[in-house]
């Protein structure tokens, strides 16, 4: 699952690499930033159904598929 940079490594390859990267380092941040809302909620909030229906929307985000480059190699 985890691949390593090698030595032979072309520019064009690392720079996809990294972009697939950044994308699935924004997916976890918005998971993250929704568990973060839920559990902060309101005193006006009801609990169960925010904080379920966000859990479920952060769940979501992180069972998309792996993200890959689909621009020229």
């Amino acid at each position: 699952m985890a691949r390593q940079i090698t030595h032979g490594s072309t520019v064009p390859a690392l720079e996809q690499r990294v972009a697939v990267l950044e994308r699935q380092v924004a997916a976890l941040t918005e998971a993250t930033r929704l568990l973060a809302a839920a559990l902060e909620g309101t005193p006006l909030d009801s609990a169960g159904d925010v904080a379920a229906r966000t859990a479920r929307r952060a769940h979501e985000l992180l069972l998309l598929p792996p993200l890959t480059s689909t621009g020229p190699r």
